[in-house]
């Protein structure tokens, strides 16, 4: 019955459960649920629409629900964020009835009512908890491990962003047949802000060229040794270029123990027509991670013209590419004198900063968000 229903209607409906836009930082995964949505008014607009509403906790203070803006359907919980989440970890709050399939964009996930015929979801971006534990929170891998077992027994279909992630997850028992990559786009800042991005730059006594990093400062960006390896360059340089490194303030000790001092800049967020005018306004982009399980910045640097330095673990640069030359310089992020080496090719030669900017250019443009809408919609109508 619910196969001939949606044959009547030509598309599933669909509930897409967006906590993650409910976070304090929402991060990488907040990036993918808000272009998501994007992508899939993109594809809307050019006639494929998809009925998609949304699912989150109570929106934040008295003021208008900010997924408004979205223009789609929303379902709200009486619970806030974290109660909303610890409901659906134990079974107390389940989907909304009455859909075909309920996508959680994380491991963050409700489950359904028994025998609703509706057919979950789940997006993992990563497991980096298995990969490096050091550089997790024990409560944060024990959530999170136990989010994923529950998302593996429920049957869901699983959305990965790379190969990577497929081969960890398949290494770790799951069928191939659960599991779709769809890799995330890079068409996503807005215009670039230049009188916002002057006035930071004077704020924090940033007057020439510069190295960015972009990342929320937790041990797992592997920022200490990027740092270090700047360190062991800097005085090098044909100038005073220092390392600005632009995000929030994740969890565990600080990078270093840097400062202005060592050309060393913490500017912490930013809005994002500041971070489009800081990518283009960078000598170059360095992001070296210990592990992700996609990871926007470069992709993001590639997409400005950016010429730049990154983790041989950071798969959307490698990890989906197109064949021929890497689009950006590729290094051992546990090796501080090759992060070193690449940093002072990709800040000095011009023959190689000119190839890095056309290639990463290129390949950056082949990673739209109306191509990942495209995808889930192919997903989505697949399962019903």
């Amino acid at each position: 019955m619910r196969r001939q229903a949606v044959a009547e209607r030509g598309s599933p409906s669909v509930l897409l459960a967006v906590e993650q836009l409910r976070r304090r930082v929402p991060g990488g995964i907040g990036v993918y649920a808000r272009c998501l949505l994007g992508g899939l008014a993109q594809i809307a607009a050019e006639g494929d629409e998809v009925d998609v509403a949304l699912l989150a906790s109570r929106p934040p203070g008295g003021g208008p629900d900010p997924l408004a803006a979205f223009g789609r359907p929303l379902h709200t919980s009486r619970l806030p964020s974290r109660l909303l989440t610890r409901a659906w970890d134990h079974g107390l709050s389940r989907a909304p009835a009455g859909y075909d399939v309920v996508h959680s964009v994380s491991v963050a996930s409700p489950q359904l009512r028994p025998s609703s015929g509706e057919r979950l979801v789940v997006t993992v971006h990563d497991v980096a908890w298995r990969r490096f534990p050091e550089a997790t929170t024990r409560r944060g891998a024990r959530w999170h491990e136990a989010a994923l077992r529950r998302a593996i027994r429920s049957g869901a279909a699983i959305v990965v962003p790379s190969r990577l992630v497929a081969t960890d997850l398949l290494a770790g028992g799951v069928a191939a047949d659960r599991l779709t990559v769809v890799p995330s786009g890079a068409d996503h800042l807005p215009a670039p802000d230049a009188a916002a991005t002057d006035a930071l730059l004077q704020k924090v006594g940033v007057t020439g060229p510069f190295l960015l990093t972009v990342s929320t400062l937790e041990p797992r960006k592997n920022l200490h040794r990027l740092v270090q390896a700047f360190g062991r360059v800097r005085d090098s340089l044909p100038g005073p270029w220092p390392l600005v490194i632009v995000g929030p303030t994740g969890w565990g000790p600080g990078p270093v123990d840097a400062s202005p001092a060592d050309d060393v800049v913490f500017t912490g967020p930013v809005s994002d027509p500041v971070l489009s005018e800081l990518y283009r306004r960078a000598r170059a982009f360095a992001y070296v991670p210990l592990t992700e399980g996609y990871g926007f910045p470069p992709l993001e640097a590639m997409h400005a013209g950016v010429p730049t330095v990154v983790s041989d673990q950071v798969p959307s640069v490698h990890d989906l590419g197109a064949p021929g030359p890497a689009p950006a310089r590729v290094v051992d992020p546990l090796d501080i004198d090759a992060i070193a080496q690449g940093l002072t090719a990709v800040l000095t030669d011009d023959g190689l900063r000119s190839d890095l900017a056309l290639r990463g250019t290129a390949y950056a443009a082949t990673r739209t968000w109306r191509g990942t809408a495209r995808a889930h919609v192919e997903l989505w109508r697949s399962l019903t």
